[in-house]
C-alpha cells in the first residue's frame, strides 16, 4: 500500500510529544493507519480527562529479568517467524485441529511449561506456577482451528515482509505469539506472584466450543480471561451477542413440466431472505471503527438435487448479532415471524434449527461501565502505548467476536487483543506483517509480568 510520506512524517512528529507519563515515537507503524486515528488513540485519555486503573508501570519494564526477556525476542526474529510459517502450513480445521495439537504438546514441555495436558475436547492447556498459591490465575488463550477445510492450499509465501496464507492470522499469529511470550518469561527467570495458564482451545471457529468447555467443565478457574485473536493494536473488552440459525422449507417436490402452480421450497427462501432483508435495523452503535452492529446476513443457502425439479427441500443459514440481549431478542423474533410468513404464504413445510448449546451464556455479564473500568482494559492499553503501538481505533471497543466472549459472559474480566498484525482475515489471500511478531509478543510478555505479578 502506498504511503504519503508527509502524513508519516507528521505522524512521527506528534508521537514525539509527551503524554501523561509516555514518551511516544512511532518507529513501527501499522499500514493503512491514517494521522487522525493515531491522534486520537494518543489524545483520548487526554481529552476525556477520566483515569482508569492499571497494573502496568515503567519499572516493569524495567526490570532487568523483563528486559531480558524482551531482548530474547529480538534476537529470536528469524526464528519466531519460521516457526510462524510452520505452523501456518498445518491444516487445523474446526474439529480436526490434532496436528497442531500435537505439535504444541511437543513444543511445551521444551519450553519449560509444568503440567501440560489435553482435555476431553481437545484443548491443550499448560501452566507457568506462581509463587503465590493464592495469587491471581490469568488464562491466555489463542485457538488452533481455522475456518478453512484441511483440503485448502496452506503453502505460506513470503513477499516484501509480508506472509500470506489462508489462516496465517487468525488465529496461528497469535498462538505463535503466546508460545514464544510466555517461554521467554520462564527462560529469564521471572518469578510471578500469580499463575499463566497458556491454552491452545479449539473450535473457536465453531462457537468458542473449546473455551466454553473450558471454563465450564474443567479445574481452570481464571480470575482473568486474555484471547489472542485480533489484530495487533486493538483491545476489545465486550461480546457480541451472537445467534445463528438455519431455516428448512419442504415440499413434495415435482418436475419442471408439471411444477406450474405448484409450492415451492425455492420460491419461500427467496421471499424469506427479501422479508428478512427488509427488517428496520435500530442505528449502528457508535464508537466501533468499522464494525457496524446490530446486523443480520444470510451467509449459506442450499438445497435440491436436481436442475429439473422441485426441490423437495430448501434452506439458509442467519447470523445475526448485536451488543445487548434485548436487541437481539427482538430481531431475533422478527426473524423468525418473517421465516414463517414465507412458509405459509407459499404452502410449504417449515423448520427451524437452532441447536441447543450454541449460545454463550451472558447472564453474570457486568455493564459496559464496569468491563471498560477493570484494570485488564487499561493495562493493555497503557502497554500497547508504552511499545509505541499505534491502534486503527482511537480507544478500545466494546465488542468481541472470539475465545474471550465465554470468560466475559460468565462475568470474568476478559479482553481479545492481538500478537502480530494481519488483515483479511478469514480470506483466501489473508496476509501479515511479519516484523509486527515482535511488538505483538513483547506485548504479551509485558501484559502478563503485569497481571500475575513481579515476584522478587
Amino acid at each position: 500500500m502506498a504511503t504519503d510520506v508527509g502524513v508519516w512524517d507528521a505522524v512521527r512528529w506528534f508521537g514525539s510529544m509527551k503524554v501523561g507519563i509516555f514518551s511516544i515515537s512511532f518507529s513501527w507503524i501499522l499500514p493503512g493507519v491514517c494521522l487522525p486515528s493515531v491522534c486520537l488513540f494518543v489524545m483520548a485519555g487526554v481529552l476525556s480527562g477520566q483515569s482508569f486503573p492499571t497494573k502496568f508501570h515503567t519499572s516493569i519494564a524495567d526490570d532487568a529479568r523483563v528486559t531480558s526477556a524482551l531482548r530474547s525476542i529480538e534476537q529470536r526474529r528469524g526464528e519466531l517467524i519460521q516457526e510462524w510459517i510452520r505452523l501456518a502450513e498445518i491444516p487445523a480445521e474446526p474439529g480436526g485441529e490434532q496436528a497442531r495439537a500435537q505439535y504444541a504438546r511437543e513444543r511445551l514441555p521444551a519450553s519449560g511449561f509444568t503440567d501440560v495436558r489435553t482435555d476431553e475436547i481437545g484443548n491443550v492447556i499448560a501452566e507457568l506456577h506462581g509463587t503465590d498459591p493464592h495469587g491471581p490465575v490469568i488464562a491466555f488463550a489463542a485457538h488452533m482451528d481455522m475456518v478453512f477445510a484441511a483440503s485448502v492450499p496452506r503453502k505460506v509465501r513470503r513477499e516484501n515482509g509480508k506472509l500470506y496464507c489462508p489462516g496465517i492470522g487468525d488465529d496461528t499469529s497469535g498462538l505463535v505469539s503466546l508460545i514464544a511470550a510466555l517461554e521467554a518469561v520462564h527462560q529469564a527467570g521471572i518469578k510471578l506472584h500469580g499463575t499463566l495458564v497458556l491454552v491452545a482451545s479449539v473450535q473457536e471457529e465453531r462457537r468458542l466450543q473449546g473455551t466454553r468447555y473450558l471454563l465450564a467443565k474443567s479445574e481452570i478457574h481464571p480470575d482473568m480471561f486474555v484471547a489472542i485473536d485480533t489484530p495487533l493494536g486493538e483491545v476489545w473488552y465486550g461480546a457480541l451477542r451472537v445467534t445463528r440459525l438455519k431455516f428448512n422449507y419442504t415440499s413434495p417436490g415435482s418436475h419442471t413440466l408439471t411444477s406450474r402452480g405448484k409450492p415451492s421450497p425455492a420460491r419461500a427462501v427467496a421471499l424469506a431472505i427479501e422479508q428478512l432483508y427488509e427488517i428496520p435495523l435500530p442505528p449502528v452503535e457508535p464508537g466501533l471503527g468499522v464494525w457496524k452492529v446490530p446486523v443480520i446476513n444470510v451467509g449459506m443457502l442450499g438445497g435440491g438435487t436436481a436442475p429439473n425439479a422441485i426441490p423437495q427441500e430448501a434452506w439458509f443459514t442467519v447470523d445475526l448479532r448485536s451488543q445487548d440481549a434485548s436487541t437481539q431478542e427482538r430481531l431475533e423474533l422478527e426473524v423468525l415471524r418473517g421465516a414463517k410468513a414465507a412458509a405459509e404464504k407459499e404452502g410449504v413445510g417449515f423448520r427451524m434449527e437452532k441447536p441447543s448449546g450454541e449460545d454463550v451464556d451472558y447472564s453474570k455479564v457486568r455493564s459496559r461501565e464496569a468491563r471498560r473500568a477493570d484494570p485488564l482494559v487499561q493495562t493493555a492499553l497503557d502497554i500497547q502505548r508504552y511499545l509505541n503501538i499505534p491502534s486503527v481505533q482511537p480507544a478500545p471497543l466494546d465488542i468481541g467476536s472470539t475465545d474471550a466472549n465465554v470468560a466475559v459472559g460468565m462475568g470474568i474480566p476478559g479482553i481479545a487483543i492481538g500478537g502480530p498484525y494481519y488483515e483479511r482475515q478469514h480470506a483466501l489471500d489473508e496476509v501479515a506483517e511479519e516484523s509486527s511478531i515482535i511488538p505483538g509478543t513483547k506485548m504479551l510478555i509485558l501484559l502478563a509480568v503485569s497481571l500475575a505479578e513481579l515476584a522478587d
